[in-house]
């Protein structure tokens, strides 16, 4: 056990290290050379750069200090020590590589590649249970004074108006546009990073005729189905609901064979991201 944890955290800090490589890349070759303001404390710190010849890494750095003092007092010790490693390799790495060249002087190119490239990076940090500080620290302090908003409120309202606020300085009202594509991008990118390509499908079928649709869902999926116990609230009838979780690539098969069975079966699809189980992972 203890050779597989040790395992697991050098696969841990090797892919930290890869995250804070692929931001420090799209900072560089994609954000800072076509002067686009996106959220985050990266997004303060690249306007900062307009006007103090600082790196942008150690604008960061500073900038997540007092937020870093915060998370000592509200997080502990351990959990702030690790966001301090973190953000000091991130911000190293953005001032380190700040002498290659751009990729693209096109904005737009330049926001849906930095966005790919913020998306590896955040996913990443996702997948491994890191954080690199900035706002999305920040927000995490937040919520732990502020229970009744969520964090995906908080880092909207924080990084809004990081990219309104930097679109007025620079005087460029295109960069909202930037940074909402480049916001969009990294986040279908960093939920690719998390839960992969094959999705999975949860499937709910209610229908009269439970046993028969069952077994033939049995026969052609080849997966486990759950039967639950229904009434429907206006016939007052007694309804199985039917519960399977299925492949993209068998729910055509799935849908064709209940419809074959009942064609008067109501069927409720959901994308889920994650099925942990036999046949499954």
């Amino acid at each position: 056990m203890g050779v597989r944890l040790s395992k697991d955290k050098l696969t841990s800090y090797f892919f930290t290290i890869i995250s804070c490589f692929f931001f420090a890349l799209a900072i560089n070759l994609f954000i800072k050379p076509n002067h686009i303001v996106g959220g985050g404390v990266t997004g303060v710190a690249l306007v900062i750069n307009r006007y103090i010849p600082w790196g942008i890494g150690l604008i960061a750095y500073l900038l997540n200090i007092p937020i870093m003092i915060m998370s000592f007092r509200i997080k502990g010790v351990s959990y702030t020590i690790k966001c301090l490693i973190v953000t000091t390799l991130l911000n190293f790495l953005i001032d380190a590589l700040a002498f290659l060249p751009a990729m693209t002087n096109n904005p737009l190119i330049g926001a849906g590649y930095g966005g790919v490239f913020f998306g590896i990076s955040i996913g990443l940090n996702y997948r491994y249970n890191v954080s690199s500080g900035g706002t999305e620290l920040l927000g995490q302090l937040i919520i732990t004074k502020f229970k009744h908003i969520t964090i995906g409120k908080i880092l909207i309202i924080i990084d809004g108006c990081i990219v309104l606020i930097g679109s007025l300085i620079l005087n460029n009202p295109e960069n909202v546009l930037l940074a909402l594509m480049m916001i969009f991008v990294g986040g279908k990118v960093s939920d690719l990073v998390v839960n992969g390509f094959d999705y999975v499908r949860m499937c709910y079928i209610i229908t009269a005729h439970e046993d028969e649709v069952a077994s033939e869902l049995m026969r052609q999926s080849n997966r486990g189905i759950t039967k639950l116990n229904g009434v429907g609230m206006y016939s007052k009838k007694d309804y199985g609901v039917l519960m399977t979780a299925v492949s993209k690539q068998q729910f055509t098969r799935v849908k064709e064979s209940v419809l074959r069975v009942d064609r008067n079966a109501f069927v409720i699809i959901v994308n889920t991201s994650e099925v942990i189980g036999k046949g499954f992972k």
